[in-house]
């Protein structure tokens, strides 16, 4: 399922250009709201990922999720074939023992907002922050993916906020992000929604 689920949540599949459709795995109701705000708002197709490790010597974090990371994230091109040409199937990994297609790639590098609905005390929030995805040379990128899983689709993310205030206070496994500065827009959504705003590194 991870082809069809990557390609779900890209501009297109094999019949063309389509509308994105956002999905989120393993049940994560939360999530897919976080994805429908952000679709909504930007018209993009929106990260899914594991936040899977930070890579302390590169300050980056790799998020890494076996199936959802659309693979226009590759390139973040119009054109299917410039993100699809980064694009490897590899073999599934012991999580699924059913065997079937990995869909692996390394997002491209450029500004993107983060975000993520959580629960606190019966009430939403939403943790908002901005950073950037980075690359860096190939040899370097293969061994940072080789310490995760590999086969799967990976973003370096370099986040404006530290790892002590991250780690102090995000509520979950999952993150969500965008191309681009949505800190504002975000804002406000909370605001019209009743949703308390949790902004990380100087965006509070």
């Amino acid at each position: 399922m991870d082809i069809t689920e990557a390609f779900l949540n890209d501009p297109y599949d094999w019949d063309g250009p389509k509308e994105t459709h956002v999905c989120a795995t393993e049940a994560d109701m939360d999530a897919a709201l976080t994805m429908q705000l952000l679709k909504g708002l930007t018209h993009t197709p929106v990260l899914f990922a594991d936040v899977r490790h930070y890579h302390s010597e590169q300050g980056i974090w790799d998020l890494c999720n076996s199936g959802q990371h659309a693979t226009w994230f590759a390139a973040r091109s119009a054109d299917p074939a410039e993100n699809l040409s980064h694009v490897h199937l590899y073999p599934e990994g012991f999580y699924f023992k059913a065997g079937g297609a990995s869909v692996h790639h390394l997002a491209a590098p450029g500004d993107f907002t983060f975000a993520r609905l959580t629960r606190l005390k019966g009430r939403y929030r939403m943790h908002v922050l901005r950073g950037a995805f980075e690359q860096f040379d190939h040899e370097v990128n293969e061994a940072l993916m080789h310490q995760s899983d590999y086969n799967w689709p990976h973003a370096f993310a370099r986040f404006d906020a530290s790892y002590e205030e991250f780690l102090g206070r995000y509520g979950s496994n999952h993150i969500h992000a965008v191309p681009g500065d949505h800190v504002e827009e975000l804002r406000i959504i909370c605001q019209l929604l009743d949703i308390d705003y949790d902004g990380f590194g100087g965006v509070a």
